[in-house]
């Protein structure tokens, strides 16, 4: 808090942090509780198909996305003097309408929040065995307050820090995990052999009886595109403005390469998960069961903190990003800045945005509670990715024009963003009126509804590229 003097220090700190730590940062806060707990219970469920699609199609994309936006991503955003991902869109299009545009639609990350704050609360049920389902919801204000507490005193120093500590403990953890289900490979029988016997669908690489991993298309191409696109959220793209220079970029990204491949491999357990848990669990308690069924005592204590960094990590870059974006991207917008009272402007913007960020704490407390007693299509994991998917779906298009295509005019972003935007819901609708159609059948699936968004927008930005005259191009 002593070192967090403004706005810029609040959002992006001092960029004196080395970047293996902001790398470690960044791989602690993409790596959510979703990916200790949620994910592997998809795996536990579906299969092989789950673990190919949420694991390597769209741990590739993150990947590519990372390596390719990254760099330029920082440059442009050092030059503009950028603090958030709404903020430099606006400015790579001196468009003040499309920085509110993604201002306000990056209030979409409340679904995300929810969901930490859910899988949390039923991990410490679980791992402090609880009897009554109806104390999650003080479990949900405990972690509430004290994640916003700290996040709201220490900005982007605080959680830099706070984050490389975690992913410290995440990794030993997810050693851990990993290695917990060995004896199923040196078995002479073998894990897929296991889970061939279970059920033939779990082996392979697509499963028709699935929600989510019904093809080669909901598989592979649509969550390596997700995952392309899922570094356009401002916690994680806005990762690099906390370096210094560009001579910190490969540092950084091999840092986080390395620890989110250990991260990823978590969802192995899923795997263990099916062949040693007695009946089918609820897709978010397969691991904690899991954990309670294989550990001894010491074991779970350890594991219970690695899944707590997990979520805490991910739920202080969230509180941040939309901190510093109602400060930032709302306040100073429909309030600009004038010469006179630039200084008392900007600490009230910081103000605000603090303020704001605790009235957004009782919204997400009111939806944990609903999402805990009602969750969305079986997992509050569904409930949060309709809400990420369609930010990262606006997004991706004018961050990667911004960097590589100069050509595009802030016209052409703005009618592709809302190309992204009606295209990610259209789908959805459609199936309501015709849930037969080819592809529209498959619209349950968020990833499905981002790769018609992003789709959607390239193509208007591509068509209207292939119109426009010679000379503006060049």
């Amino acid at each position: 808090m002593r070192r967090t003097k403004d706005l810029a220090s609040f959002a992006v700190g001092n960029r004196d942090i080395a970047p293996g730590w902001v790398g470690l940062s960044l791989t602690a806060q993409l790596t959510s509780v979703a990916t200790f707990v949620v994910n592997p219970g998809l795996v536990y469920h579906y299969g092989l198909s789950a673990l190919l699609g949420l694991g390597f199609a769209a741990g590739m994309g993150i990947i590519a996305g990372l390596c390719l936006l990254s760099g330029p991503f920082r440059t442009v955003g050092d030059k503009v003097k950028a603090l958030t991902i709404p903020q430099w869109i606006g400015s790579r299009y001196d468009s003040k309408g499309l920085r509110l545009f993604f201002a306000v639609i990056s209030l979409s990350l409340i679904s995300f929040i929810v969901l930490i704050a859910v899988a949390i609360a039923l991990t410490l049920f679980s791992l402090l065995q609880m009897t009554d389902i109806n104390q999650t919801t003080w479990l949900v204000v405990g972690v509430m307050a004290f994640v916003f507490s700290y996040t709201l005193l220490g900005g982007a120093n605080t959680s830099t820090y706070t984050n490389a500590i975690q992913a410290l403990v995440m990794l030993v953890v997810g050693l851990i995990l990993i290695f917990s289900g060995y004896e199923h490979f040196a078995s002479g029988e073998g894990l897929f052999a296991k889970l061939a016997a279970i059920d033939p669908g779990l082996t392979a690489m697509t499963n028709a009886g699935s929600p989510f991993f019904r093809n080669f298309l909901e598989v592979f191409f649509c969550n390596f595109l997700v995952g392309l696109a899922i570094v356009c959220q401002p916690h994680i793209l806005g990762k690099s403005l906390l370096l210094k220079d560009e001579s910190q970029i490969k540092t950084y990204l091999a840092t986080a390469i390395i620890a989110g491949t250990v991260f990823v491999s978590v969802m192995l357990v899923g795997l263990y998960a099916r062949v040693t848990l007695p009946q089918l669990t609820a897709v978010d308690r397969v691991v904690p069961t899991y954990i309670a069924m294989n550990f001894g005592s010491a074991t779970q204590v350890l594991i219970s903190i690695g899944l707590l960094c997990a979520g805490i990590s991910t739920l202080e870059g969230l509180l941040l990003a939309l901190s510093a974006i109602f400060s930032s991207d709302i306040y100073l917008t429909l309030k600009p800045l004038s010469a006179e009272n630039r200084d008392a402007e900007l600490k009230k913007a910081l103000t605000f945005g603090r303020v704001a960020l605790v009235f957004v704490g009782f919204i997400c407390i009111g939806l944990s509670v609903w999402q805990l007693n009602n969750p969305t299509g079986g997992s509050v994991a569904i409930f949060a990715q309709y809400g990420v998917y369609l930010l990262f779906t606006a997004t991706f298009l004018p961050i990667a024009c911004g960097l590589f295509l100069p050509a595009v005019t802030r016209e052409l972003i703005t009618k592709g963003v809302i190309a992204s935007t009606v295209f990610y819901f259209l789908p959805a609708l459609l199936f309501k009126v015709a849930p037969t159609l080819p592809v529209i059948s498959m619209s349950n699936n968020p990833a499905i509804l981002a790769t018609f968004g992003i789709l959607a927008g390239w193509l208007v930005v591509g068509g209207g590229l292939a119109l426009q005259p010679k000379a503006v191009k060049e």
